[in-house]
């Protein structure tokens, strides 16, 4: 079975600054308002949303959340194989190896080739790596999407962040490190015995970057729609959402680590393996 064990100063929080302010981002919605609300809205000949029955209902700077992780898992191992050593001299019929228990090993012959079989003990060492970011929300994105925002926009190390409106994750402790594990226990290892053999998630960091939301309220149908202004590249979504779960107060650093510290004292199935934790994700 395994241990978790937290490694404090692995965990990091970034915060994005806005490249856009909340005004360039507000007129930016209200020239995608009537997309809100689908396209069979939209399109509809008898019961579309106009410019008089679509209506700004409220609006948000918010921060949502993403991942980074990067994992390794290293293994000492062994590993009985028979190696297969070719005898080039067609006069031989057996070949003595000194130091070994087995000192002799007959020629085994199959037409014009020869060799002998030696069983031996393979000491091996591997190492395993897994990085990725992942969507604290959940969401199918592309990797890319995350790299580009941490190439491109400022961003700073902070120990706590007090911003209002900064969305809690849902990507949970469990499911992170459960898909973390799988990718570094998915791997085939041919071994005999394995004598060690650690996981070490050895850094998470959460990223905070900003979006602007803006929901609408279609009055002649009763429905309400919200359309996304990214606060980074000013892209627009048009089918957004309204995330209500945001934290309470300051989230800090000390929040992150105290949440990894809890899951350092439960226990991981695995064969013999050592789980070391650099860093969880938030519950």
């Amino acid at each position: 079975m395994s241990k978790l064990q937290v490694k404090p100063e692995n965990h990091k929080i970034f915060v994005f600054h806005k490249v856009f302010e909340f005004a360039s981002a507000k007129q930016q919605a209200e020239k995608k308002k009537l997309n809100a609300f689908g396209l069979f809205a939209k399109f509809n000949p008898l019961k579309r949303p106009t410019d008089e029955t679509v209506l700004l209902k409220n609006q948000v700077l918010r921060y949502e959340p993403f991942w980074f992780i990067s994992s390794r898992r290293n293994l000492d191992y062994t590993c009985a194989v028979t190696y297969a050593i070719p005898v080039h001299n067609p006069h031989v019929t057996a070949v003595e190896i000194k130091d070994t228990e087995a000192s002799v090993y007959p020629v085994i012959r199959q037409q014009d080739k020869a060799k002998i079989d030696v069983q031996v003990i393979e000491q091996c060492h591997r190492s395993i790596e897994f990085s990725q970011y992942f969507d604290g929300l959940k969401r199918d994105m592309k990797q890319s999407i995350w790299s580009e925002y941490i190439k491109k926009f400022q961003h700073e190390d902070v120990q706590q962040v007090n911003l209002d409106n900064v969305v809690q994750p849902q990507l949970t402790v469990d499911a992170l490190t459960s898909m973390v594990r799988a990718e570094l226990q998915n791997q085939v290892i041919n071994a005999t015995s394995i004598e060690h053999d650690l996981e070490e998630i050895s850094a998470l960091y959460l990223y905070f970057r900003p979006v602007y939301a803006f929901e609408y309220h279609w009055s002649s149908a009763d429905k309400i729609g919200v359309i996304e202004v990214d606060g980074l590249t000013g892209e627009i979504i048009e089918n957004g959402h309204w995330f209500k779960e945001t934290f309470e107060g300051t989230f800090t650093r000390d929040n992150l680590v105290e949440l990894s510290a809890e899951l350092a004292s439960t226990v991981v199935p695995g064969a013999g393996t050592v789980l070391k934790i650099a860093s969880k994700v938030i519950s």
